[in-house]
């Protein structure tokens, strides 16, 4: 009986908490609920309004660093805990997959390209080797020609049309980020060790990154030819003193072969694995 009370009572005092927006989603992300400063689209890319905030407004291009989420349609949310007070409340993921406003300012996206802002405010487009911060990887792709949810012009600096986009919805899975693609200063790199170096890595590498392979790769080769130039010297040396001894210092010369190639098998698996991660 003393049992029962002390966990009704328990329980009334949980729910007696202000609760703050805590969702499980078919997206299988994480959702919160946030105030905005207005209403906002379902998919409309956002930021926060300041450091530690819970409020959220449309991300702009401009801050691009500071993209956290997406709002969601509550309806698609399986749990929903609603806080009190809050403005405008929004559900805003900032993992999962789900759907996001997008245009075709950058192309057509296919599924698996990177999404990340686009000029317009709080619309994704394709991530190009531009930017720095991507929002995620499109689950499915968008080229403007089949359902759309209407277009838009984009404008230069002085009000002039540069460019008509269409707009789309497609879900995204969200993984806000550093650019895989982002395209380093490569002004020193000789285009040979470029191609390679994105031939290997299946994408855009620092000049850094290039250039530490590079070194990796030199070293490994030196070291490789100077343990076998090492052996076979001796090996000569040694036949030339003791010719009885010719099988043993065959034998040795080879050990000697498949150590010099396992070293540069090493260096070449270190810059293998340098340029892929």
């Amino acid at each position: 009986m003393v049992r029962g009370m002390a966990v009704m009572v328990l329980a009334i005092a949980v729910f007696a908490l202000p609760v703050h927006v805590l969702a499980a989603s078919y997206g299988g992300g994480s959702v919160q609920g946030y105030a905005a400063d207005r209403a906002l689209d379902h998919g409309t890319i956002v930021q926060l309004t300041g450091k530690g905030s819970n409020t959220v407004t449309v991300a702009k291009q401009s801050e691009l660093q500071n993209t956290f989420g997406v709002t969601v349609d509550p309806q698609q949310l399986s749990v929903k805990l609603s806080s009190d007070g809050l403005e405008n409340e929004v559900f805003v993921a900032v993992s999962g997959t789900y759907n996001v406003l997008v245009s075709t300012q950058a192309g057509a996206i296919k599924a698996g390209d990177y999404v990340t802002l686009s000029s317009i405010n709080g619309v994704g487009m394709k991530a190009g080797t531009e930017e720095e911060t991507v929002l995620g990887r499109a689950a499915s792709g968008f080229d403007g020609k089949g359902v759309t949810l209407g277009q838009s012009t984009i404008k230069d600096v002085d009000g002039n049309t540069t460019q008509t986009v269409k707009l789309g919805s497609i879900p995204v899975t969200i993984e806000i980020q550093r650019n895989p693609n982002e395209k380093s200063t490569k002004a020193n790199v000789p285009e040979i060790l470029e191609r390679t170096g994105q031939a290997i890595a299946e994408k855009e590498v620092s000049a850094v990154r290039i250039y530490i392979s590079l070194a990796i790769a030199v070293v490994s080769l030196i070291a490789a030819i100077a343990v076998i130039y090492a052996g076979v010297r001796n090996s000569v040396i040694s036949i030339g003193r003791n010719p009885m001894t010719k099988k043993s210092i065959f034998r040795a010369l080879m050990e000697i072969i498949l150590t010099s190639l396992l070293i540069l098998i090493i260096g070449l698996f270190a810059v293998y694995l340098l340029l892929r991660l």
